[in-house]
């Protein structure tokens, strides 16, 4: 490992300053101080209790499992399978029961890791499945790994401020194209001076540059991340996430083709080249696909003024 975190070590993120959704966010405090697998497995009787419920989501879930070929469990089953780990994978996100960064590592493990020891900045391309938080894991493993996302209900916690000054964490707010675009230039400054940025390819804005036809429905890939790579020339590393029992399996994959010069045909061959990474997750965890199977986005996207940046950073 050739990246130290030592540049990132202030502002300090820890665990403690991540949050559960806002629908469960008082059984977060009765939780937080719970073994991590105790508040796991109360989330998880919560999401399957609250699917059973709201019977139109058990059937949604359903509908989607039964879509999938070759599962070898009935679909409600699976459709089980993924309210329960929805319910996990909340608890994970605030990383309930974890209260020190260094405690996070022994979980972990990392594939592909010679793909992140690269010269000068690079984009790191996560998707909405499996094990969240893909990012935060690998800053406890020691890489300086900056992330750019909505972060909606950080945006007025006072222990984020720092770090959302010092660009350790760029905010794209919702509903507002101008700060969206100041964060886009933010990402685009910090990639050409060698940082290493997360970005989410999915998600609920922007432009849609492309869809990847799955079973039961498509994952939708804005635009964004395509016009930075454009513009910066990085490479863009996919990195997908799941969990096998208790430990976070996190694969960074080969870097995708080099930007081509024109951005339709550089979606053309980003698509070609992530559809048979989505496709084989999708066919071998389809139980940690809960966005898939309910997205809480719709499929539009919400704001249709962001999407790509020209070769001087304006919008287009």
């Amino acid at each position: 490992m050739t990246r130290a975190i030592t540049a990132l070590a202030r502002p300090r993120i820890t665990p403690g300053m991540f949050h559960t959704s806002s629908r469960v966010s008082a059984l977060e405090r009765v939780l937080r101080p719970l073994p991590g697998p105790v508040s796991e497995a109360v989330l998880a009787t919560a999401a399957i209790a609250d699917g059973l419920v709201h019977a139109t989501r058990f059937r949604r879930a359903r509908a989607w499992a039964a879509a999938q070929p070759g599962v070898g469990q009935p679909p409600w089953r699976l459709a089980l399978a993924l309210l329960a780990n929805h319910g996990r994978f909340c608890a994970e996100e605030a990383f309930l029961g974890v209260s020190r960064l260094e405690d996070l590592p022994r979980g972990v493990i990392l594939e592909g890791q010679a793909h992140l020891d690269v010269a000068g900045g690079a984009i790191l391309l996560g998707f909405h499945l499996g094990s969240p938080q893909a990012w935060f894991h690998l800053r406890a493993l020691g890489y300086p790994v900056r992330f750019a996302g909505r972060l909606a209900r950080k945006a007025g916690d006072p222990r984020w401020a720092e770090a959302l000054q010092a660009r350790e964490v760029i905010r794209l707010p919702e509903g507002s194209p101008q700060e969206r675009m100041r964060g886009l230039y933010h990402i685009r400054d910090l990639l050409r001076d060698g940082a290493m940025v997360f970005l989410t390819a999915d998600g609920p804005f922007g432009r849609e540059a492309f869809r990847i036809d799955l079973p039961g429905g498509p994952l939708v890939v804005r635009r964004g991340w395509l016009a930075l790579r454009s513009l910066t020339r990085v490479p863009t590393l996919p990195v997908l996430a799941h969990r096998d029992g208790r430990h976070h399996i996190i694969v960074v994959h080969p870097a995708l083709p080099p930007p081509a010069v024109d951005l339709a045909r550089d979606a053309a061959q980003c698509r070609a080249a992530l559809t048979p990474l989505i496709e084989s997750y999708v066919r071998r965890f389809p139980a940690q696909c809960r966005y898939l199977a309910l997205p809480p986005w719709p499929a539009s996207p919400d704001d249709e003024t962001i999407g790509a940046l020209d070769s001087e950073g304006r919008a287009t």
